[in-house]
This record gives structure tokens, C-alpha cells and sequence, in this order.
């Protein structure tokens, strides 16, 4: 068989070479489902084979789509690419989107999250959006409610009609600093993020809960947000232990935060978990190179990301698709952060 050489290939080259019809090409094009492994294949080859390219903006016309996910991040650029969290989400989304052959748009929306998500609906320039966080009260989540545009949340939204991804926080929460009750810790401190974020919301819930269960105090000189950054762990973890009665056991809500959380520790010459119990949140990979290794709750994080990006495809394909709640489980890693709590003595400063 002869292909035509310096001449774009068509659709129906394409069908050709795979012993399909054109109809059976487009539904692979467009991400339908029933069709055949072995006819996949050999599409596939023969799209290759040919160097065949869709011609997206002639096929959106008809179709009245992009085939691009909008990927909204819910916080300044600086912060999304130094979280090792957001990177391995965006590996899941990515990859998802890839496999039904969509494409990605990322926007670090900051402060101006609603003006351009106006800008991604009314300019038809997505076919549904991720927005990654989520806010006590968020306008960006309320105006895809009124738009009634699909979309999905990963973590806890604001607002009921919209599908979301998220592990339980609270009980995750709990279950990290029931640990350290159970290691015999009683001044258990909690450093988290913003406040008005839904997971410090939820992991200072489930913190809050574990104490009250074990009829210890809640104190609020021992509940300390900042930032989901290194920096903000290693300057709250420094006014806790420089306090008249410091704690003997950090949670942190974040593995960033709690890295930073052992840095300072070690640089006022605390000893881990000698002096200080450290457990963290999303197991990324640097907690397992930390120094000691960091005692965290996996949560999963590419598998988040491909959950939301499942649950958005769905909902493009049918937009009266019930709204999702889907839960990732999550488990506790333990590493060398966390042990015994000290005797009283090694630990009263005045």
C-alpha cells in the first residue's frame, strides 16, 4: 500500500490503513468508549504511522467543544510549584486527560480566580474545570454553581451542588494524633495552613476531636496556621518550642511544614523524637529522605489527581450526571519522626 507523502493525512487515511470505518476513527478521536482493544490498536498505529493531527479548531465548530480541561489552582504561582503536593495531582490529571486525548490548562488563579474563570466559561475556552483547593468561601466555586458549568473540586467545597475528590480530613486527622496519644503524648501541638482553607479546616477538626476523646485539653497557644510552605512549619514550630511549656509532639498539616518543623527543632538543639514527635501529612517524596525520616499520612496524591479528572470527564460526557462525592482512603506511614513521649522532667522549660 503507497500513503500519500508531503500531503497532511485525512481521517479517512487514517479509517484506510486501520480497516475501519471513518465513523469508528472520530468516536476514537473524541474518547468514546466501546470500541474494540484490538481496533484501538490499530487506529492508534495507523495515526501514527501517517503523522495524522486533528484539526482541533475545525472539529470544536462542530462539536462545540475544545477537548482542554481547565486546571485552576487556588493560590499564588510561588506556592503551587514549590508543593510537591500540586505536582503530583497535576502528574494524575494530566495523565488522565492524555489517555481520553484532552489537553491541559493551568492557570495559578491567586487573587483573581473568578475573573478568569469567567474568562475560561464565557469564551467556551474549556470544556470543564478542576480547581484544586478549596476555600470556606470561595467566589470562583459559587460562579460555576450559577453557570451551572461542569466542573469538580478537590477537597471539600462550599457549595452542595458541585462533584468533589478528597480523602477524609477530619478522620485522617484524627487518626495521626490519636498516634501520638497512644505514644503517651499529652501536649500535642497543631501547625497548619491558612485557616480559612477547608483542609486545615477539617485536619484541626479531627486534631480537635482526638484530644477531646482522650479527655485531654485543647489549647490554643497550642494551635498555630500560617502557610503550606517549608518556611511557615520552621517559624511556627520555633514559637512553640521557645514557649515556657512546649510540646512534645507536633501535628503537622502538611509534610512541607513538617519538614520545616524538623529543621527548627534541630537547629534549637531538640532532639527527634527524642525531645519532639513530628507527624506530617501527603508523604511526599522528600518526607522519606528527611532528617529523621518523616512519620506522615499518605493520602494518595496522583491518585487524587486522576479521580478528579475521571469524575470531570464523566460529567462533560453527561452533563446531568448526578453530583460525585468521591473519598481516597488514606493511611499512616511511620517513619522515624515519631516515639515515645519523654519524661517531664527532660521536658519543662521555663
Amino acid at each position: 500500500m503507497v500513503e500519500k507523502l508531503g500531503t497532511q493525512a485525512t481521517i479517512k487515511d487514517v479509517a484506510r490503513r486501520a480497516s475501519v470505518s471513518t465513523t469508528t476513527v472520530s468516536r476514537y478521536l473524541n474518547g468514546f468508549a466501546g470500541i474494540k482493544p484490538d481496533t484501538k490498536e490499530r487506529i492508534a498505529e495507523a495515526i501514527g504511522a501517517l503523522n495524522y493531527r486533528t484539526n482541533i479548531a475545525a472539529r470544536g465548530l462542530v462539536t462545540k467543544t475544545t477537548r482542554i480541561l481547565g486546571v485552576m489552582a487556588l493560590t499564588d504561582v510561588d506556592d503551587f510549584f514549590n508543593n510537591a503536593f500540586f505536582m503530583h495531582v497535576l502528574k494524575g490529571i494530566s495523565r488522565t486527560a492524555a489517555a481520553a486525548r484532552y489537553d491541559v490548562l493551568l492557570s495559578t488563579a491567586g487573587g483573581d480566580a473568578e475573573e478568569i474563570l469567567a474568562d475560561w466559561i464565557h469564551g467556551r475556552r474549556i470544556d470543564g474545570i478542576v480547581l484544586l483547593r478549596s476555600r470556606v468561601n470561595e467566589p470562583a466555586m459559587q460562579l460555576i454553581q450559577r453557570e451551572r458549568f461542569p466542573a469538580v473540586v478537590l477537597g471539600r467545597p462550599c457549595v452542595n451542588e458541585v462533584s468533589y475528590v478528597d480523602n477524609n480530613n477530619v478522620t485522617a486527622a484524627y487518626t495521626a494524633t490519636k498516634h501520638l496519644i497512644d505514644l503517651g503524648h499529652e501536649r500535642i501541638a497543631f501547625i497548619g495552613g491558612a485557616p480559612d482553607l477547608a483542609v486545615t479546616e477539617d485536619r484541626l477538626l479531627g486534631y480537635r476531636q482526638a484530644l477531646a476523646q482522650a479527655s485531654l485539653p485543647v489549647s490554643d497557644a497550642y494551635i498555630l496556621l500560617g502557610q503550606y510552605e517549608w518556611q511557615s512549619g520552621y517559624n511556627l514550630c520555633s514559637t512553640l518550642l521557645q514557649s515556657s511549656v512546649p510540646p512534645t509532639a507536633l501535628v503537622a498539616s502538611d509534610d512541607g511544614i513538617a519538614i520545616g518543623a524538623l529543621q527548627a527543632a534541630h537547629d534549637l538543639g531538640w532532639i527527634v523524637p527524642e525531645n519532639l514527635s513530628v507527624i506530617g501529612f501527603n508523604d511526599i517524596p522528600a518526607s522519606e529522605f528527611s532528617i529523621p525520616p518523616l512519620t506522615t499520612v499518605e493520602v494518595h496524591m496522583e491518585q487524587l489527581g486522576t479521580a478528579v479528572a475521571e469524575v470531570l470527564l464523566q460529567k462533560i460526557a453527561n452533563p446531568e450526571r448526578a453530583v460525585q462525592r468521591v473519598i481516597v482512603k488514606t493511611r499512616i506511614i511511620l517513619r522515624s519522626s515519631t516515639g515515645r513521649a519523654p519524661a517531664p522532667v527532660l521536658t519543662e522549660r521555663s
